[in-house]
């Protein structure tokens, strides 16, 4: 069977050129060819699209309809390649991405203002959500995993690693002392991060000696707000665990001290989560390069 948008092609290029020779040519197919094609055009539409003579080829009044519709529809199939292509070619459009919410706030904000001074055209929605997404359902450009990946069925590539950082306030150490083994956290009100409805109990990672071992502990308060537990040890109401770029300022100022260095667990990975690797938009691809920059050289 002859290709149907070939046919039309060839149609478009008889009317304009006159002559089956000028109108294989153009299309650059053989005379022969061109030929068939007209005909088959002609026997699918049940239509004569050509009166023609030995010295010229003319449109019939059905032809001239065809070639309104035909050429209306070609025409607006060229502008929309134009426009996929300007897509593809430049950095525009919305750009969804998904992050948990205290690593969104606190360390993807800043790269995502970074990336959109370098590209105006561009518009980001950013979701913050501590939970898995399903990236083709919810329409999900790129989403952010700070965790280890259990799920294959997506392209990951590593952009950085976070710690988790056991801590307290001067005010609370001085209360309570300050604990030299991990053990000593299950006598210590120690608040969880977790989700709503969680139990005020959990178990913490450590590593002695390059093995991993868990401890339980337990507090007063549970939340799945980094900030709010952030801000109960600030007032020395307990210990927390959580993530250096949530703690990264009071460590440095000294409102919160870092506890049990010797026994920290490994770095725990951030991964940025896409679809597919096949013609990916070039919003995504220029996106993950520049993050994956950033991360690099420590801009944020």
């Amino acid at each position: 069977m002859l290709d149907r948008f070939t046919g039309m092609q060839i149609f478009l290029a008889l009317v304009r050129r006159g002559t089956f020779a000028a109108a294989a040519d153009e299309v650059g197919v053989s005379r022969a060819m061109a030929s068939k094609h007209i005909q088959a055009l002609e026997a699918r539409l049940g239509l004569r699209l050509f009166n023609r003579t030995t010295r010229s080829t003319r449109l019939t009044d059905a032809g001239e309809r065809y070639y309104q519709q035909v050429d209306t529809l070609l025409s607006d199939l060229d502008a929309i390649e134009a426009r996929l292509g300007e897509e593809v070619a430049g950095v525009r459009g919305l750009l969804t991405i998904a992050a948990p919410p205290a690593y969104g706030a606190f360390v993807l904000a800043p790269i995502v203002a970074g990336f959109m001074a370098n590209h105006p055209e561009i518009s980001i929605h950013m979701t913050l959500a501590d939970r898995a997404v399903d990236l083709v359902d919810e329409g999900i450009d790129i989403a952010i995993s700070v965790r280890e990946l259990t799920d294959s069925s997506n392209v990951a590539r590593r952009l950085s690693a976070v710690r988790l950082i056991v801590c307290a306030a001067p005010a609370y150490l001085a209360r309570h002392g300050t604990p030299l083994r991990p053990e000593d956290l299950t006598t210590r009100n120690c608040l969880p991060y977790a989700e709503a409805g969680a139990h005020l109990h959990t178990a913490w990672q450590f590593r002695r000696d390059g093995e991993m071992f868990d401890v339980r502990v337990h507090g007063n308060f549970v939340s799945n707000v980094g900030n709010a537990l952030r801000n109960l040890a600030l007032g020395g109401a307990s210990l927390v665990r959580l993530p250096d770029y949530i703690v990264a300022t009071d460590l440095a100022s000294g409102a919160l001290v870092e506890l049990l260095t010797d026994f920290a667990p490994p770095l725990r990975p951030v991964h940025a989560l896409y679809p597919h690797r096949d013609h990916l938009p070039r919003k995504v691809r220029s996106f993950l390069d520049f993050a994956t920059q950033a991360f690099a050289e420590n801009r944020f």
